[in-house]
């Protein structure tokens, strides 16, 4: 048992002796119109164009609103600030717009709101994240004061849904006028069913109630809390004496041994809520990394063949029977998403053989990045492996240097985490593993250089008809799966701890696990 345990063990343990005596008390003194939750990422805007994390997500989707609303659990589209659409083409599409709507600064939203920030979000001189977001839109045009059209560069499957997940409007008189556009999202301003209060990056973000909020409907409500305070607590062990203590009411995203020990606090409960999260392993199957055997499709399923992804994936990820095994990078949820194969079965003894057969009958040393919170995953793998002779040694990288060594060629095996890019179409996955980039150069992502899979790509892309377009991407996820590329392994649900008489409900599925409007006390 490692040093480093013990210290985390006996601070766990202090922790929850402490509770004892607070338990009953502090946790009750709480006030049913405010919930406070931590976040252990630092705010300094709430603005997911330039700081788009998690938490932030959290916050935006619900202070912001876009033209449209999609549902990841039944593919639906709702309205939102457009009341209803259509398409006129395969490369243009009109929408009609509220004329009841106000920013939280009492400005009235119509279609120059629209028009600005799609405008914005285009140019080329407008320096953001993710700018393939938004660069498929060719141009807009404010047809009335309530009307707009939208064109395409080209027929875009997709266009809909980007303009649901990634498309915020914001208020173009407040907008426009400033001189850095990354400062807005220190005072922002939406049309959501949450207005924001204060952004501190100390003390966190508060968040009140929309009081005039209306369009949401059923799938983007009004908040039943009226006051939502995000602390910004960094180190989890603070978190817990808070949660344990009555200074905040939810942790999100716990791992599974403090879930464990916290849930047994009668003042407590723990809810997993299903995601669109899930991990994977993937394997450099074009020697980019210097380790050839991993070319041999024998090797890949022998790997692959090695250990029993549920029962690795539940020993060490929080979420009980929410733990469930994936067949595909692609999900069923997923605008067209199909394949029919799966990936091999647990088979030790086959995996041996397969290995033997590759040349390999001793094993071989690899190395496995692992990053971020996959850690505990990637350690589990690797000690699986070496069952087979497979001598893995774990190596963590932050999310910058996993950039860097991704650029570079360096992975031999990577174990991570993935939320199909943030859209829920099968499109998301194959655009950023599996494409070519400019100049008919493989993208710094792309470890497997399969044409075929490149070609489905490209061609699924760009039809409109969903039976068509699944039937295309069928091909492409299939032949993921029979050679080996990727190994999906489990989904990760989103796991909160959090007082007893709060209610966490799914609302969406999404990589955030719940909105903070889908909340309320009993």
């Amino acid at each position: 048992m490692s040093k480093f345990y013990l210290i985390k063990s006996a601070i766990l343990a202090s922790i929850l002796a402490a509770s004892v005596a607070f338990s009953g008390n502090a946790l009750a003194q709480k006030s049913k119109d405010t919930l406070r939750i931590a976040f252990t990422d630092p705010i300094s805007k709430v603005d997911l164009v330039f700081d788009p994390k998690p938490e932030i997500a959290l916050t935006a989707r619900i202070v912001y609103d876009g033209l449209v609303f999609f549902d990841d659990f039944t593919g639906k589209f709702h309205p939102l600030l457009a009341k209803s659409w259509k398409r006129i083409s395969p490369t243009v599409m009109e929408f009609n717009l509220r004329d009841d709507v106000k920013f939280h600064d009492g400005s009235e939203f119509d279609a120059d709101d629209v028009v600005y920030t799609i405008n914005w979000l285009i140019n080329p001189k407008t320096r953001i994240r993710f700018k393939t977001n938004y660069i498929w839109i060719s141009k807009v045009e404010k047809l009335s004061k309530y009307k707009v059209r939208i064109s395409t560069k080209r027929p875009s499957a997709v266009g809909l849904m980007r303009l649901a997940k990634s498309i915020l409007i914001y208020p173009s008189d407040t907008h426009s006028k400033l001189k850095s556009k990354a400062t807005f999202g220190r005072h922002p301003i939406g049309t959501g069913p949450l207005k924001v209060t204060q952004v501190d990056p100390n003390k966190g973000i508060i968040m009140v109630r929309n009081e005039d909020y209306k369009h949401g409907g059923t799938w983007k409500p009004k908040p039943k809390i009226k006051t939502i305070i995000a602390k910004s607590i960094p180190d989890t062990q603070t978190q817990m004496a808070q949660l344990l203590t009555g200074g905040i009411d939810l942790m999100r995203s716990v791992p599974k041994d403090q879930v464990d020990s916290l849930k047994s606090n009668p003042a407590l409960a723990a809810t997993a809520t299903t995601g669109l999260l899930y991990t994977y392993l993937s394997m450099d199957s074009v020697n980019r990394s210097g380790k050839k055997m991993l070319s041999d499709q024998r090797v890949r399923k022998a790997i692959s063949m090695s250990f029993d992804r549920l029962a690795v994936a539940r020993a060490v990820l929080a979420g009980g029977d929410k733990v469930q095994t994936l067949d595909s990078m692609c999900l069923r949820v997923q605008k067209g998403c199909d394949f029919s194969t799966k990936p091999p079965a647990f088979d030790r003894a086959g995996a041996k053989k397969l290995l033997a057969e590759a040349g390999y009958p001793n094993g071989f040393d690899v190395n496995i990045t692992a990053l971020g919170s996959a850690g505990p995953i990637a350690v589990a793998v690797a000690g699986e492996l070496r069952k087979v002779g497979i001598r893995g040694k774990v190596n963590p990288v932050s999310f910058g240097v996993y950039r860097k060594q991704q650029r570079q060629g360096k992975f031999e095996i990577l174990v991570s985490l993935w939320s199909s890019g943030g859209l829920p179409d099968a499109s998301s996955t194959l655009n950023v593993f599996f494409a070519k980039g400019r100049k008919g150069k493989w993208s710094p992502r792309n470890y497997w250089h399969d044409e075929i899979i490149n070609k489905a790509r490209i061609k699924g892309g760009a039809i409109l008809d969903e039976a068509k377009r699944r039937a295309v991407y069928k091909k492409a996820y299939d032949r993921v799966n029979e050679k080996n590329y990727i190994m999906p392994i489990s989904t990760l649900p989103t796991s909160f701890v959090h007082t007893k008489d709060l209610v966490i409900e799914q609302g969406s599925l999404s990589p955030y696990g719940a909105a903070l409007n889908h909340m309320s006390w009993k």
